[in-house]
């Protein structure tokens, strides 16, 4: 330790910093002087989930100045994962008060720390708060995110330059996102889109068609129509992913049809995929959506290739 200049010290521990806390916080140990060094790196990658989590989290951001809460990498849920396995949704008064505190908790950390983040993934497993939290973030002016992954039931991002730099995008929870291709609002959002994740589609095959009118333009067609579908002419890669198919019986016959319909479609894109301006991949359902983001989040793949 004698031996290295304080700047080597600096660099070795911002590229250790990047486990969900862990070495910050053991680094934080050591001494006073490796206390000292690593401090900028304390907040840069961190894992939350959880109220008391959540609250302790905004406890600690509050209480440091802006130059020391520099968040990075982040995982934030709003439920744990044994929370949300139970997949129940209580509902009386005392856990809707639980609810409205979550999503006032979650604001304040997504203003704290959406001016550094870089790579983020997002879960919202309540249903009362999902579309206004995640409405919310697409709100903020999120300059440096690159790497964005998002559970629940998500709007469209569509403020101008909302995520100038974000080049990957993994959006679940929705079953049928139709619309989201229409009116450009993803392309003003993201310009510089390349990699498009979708996952969770159940009995959407509206959503199927627009993708596939996305990917398949009539060849002849000189439509101007701002809702023709279209992807960001940045995109190169588009991903995605099937949910749980409805249990066959006589009550869900329909969905039961309409699964099959949006499946049919969304293989026969698979099968031109050579003659598709981008890169196409179909895959199928995933039940367990936290471990599978909060493992892409660590590994650093970010769940969208």
């Amino acid at each position: 330790m004698d031996t290295l200049p304080l700047e080597i010290h600096s660099q070795i521990f911002q590229l250790a910093c990047i486990d969900a806390g862990s070495t910050a916080r053991s680094l934080a140990l050591v001494s006073r002087y490796v206390r000292e060094v690593a401090e900028p790196f304390l907040y840069q990658s961190l894992a939350v989930a959880g109220l008391s989590s959540m609250t302790e989290f905004l406890n600690r951001l509050e209480r440091v100045p802006a130059h020391l809460r520099r968040v990075r990498q982040l995982f934030l849920s709003d439920w744990t994962q044994k929370q949300v396995q139970q997949k129940t949704i209580p509902s009386d008064d005392a856990d809707m008060d639980r609810y409205d505190l979550e999503k006032s908790i979650i604001i304040r950390i997504l203003d704290l720390v959406a001016p550094t983040l870089e790579s983020f993934a997002f879960l919202v497993s309540c249903p009362f708060n999902s579309t206004q939290l995640i409405g919310h973030l697409f709100s903020l002016k999120s300059s440096h995110l690159r790497h964005l992954s998002i559970h629940g039931f998500y709007p469209f991002p569509h403020s101008l330059n909302a995520l100038p730099h974000l080049e990957h995008l993994h959006l679940s929870g929705n079953r049928n996102p139709h619309g989201l291709l229409q009116t450009g609002g993803l392309e003003a959002a993201c310009p510089r889109l390349t990699h498009l994740r979708i996952s969770g589609l159940v009995s959407a095959p509206s959503f199927a068609q627009e993708l596939e009118d996305a990917l398949l333009p009539a060849p002849h067609d000189t439509t101007k129509s701002c809702f023709r579908a279209s992807l960001p002419s940045s995109v190169r890669q588009v991903a995605v992913q099937l949910g749980p198919a409805p249990a066959k019986s006589r009550r869900y016959s329909s969905a039961v049809a309409q699964h099959e319909k949006m499946t049919e479609r969304l293989m026969g894109l698979s099968q031109c995929a050579d003659s598709l301006p981008v890169r196409y991949r179909l895959m199928h359902d995933n039940e367990d959506v936290y471990e599978t983001m909060r493992n892409s989040w660590a590994d650093g793949s970010n769940d969208v290739e």
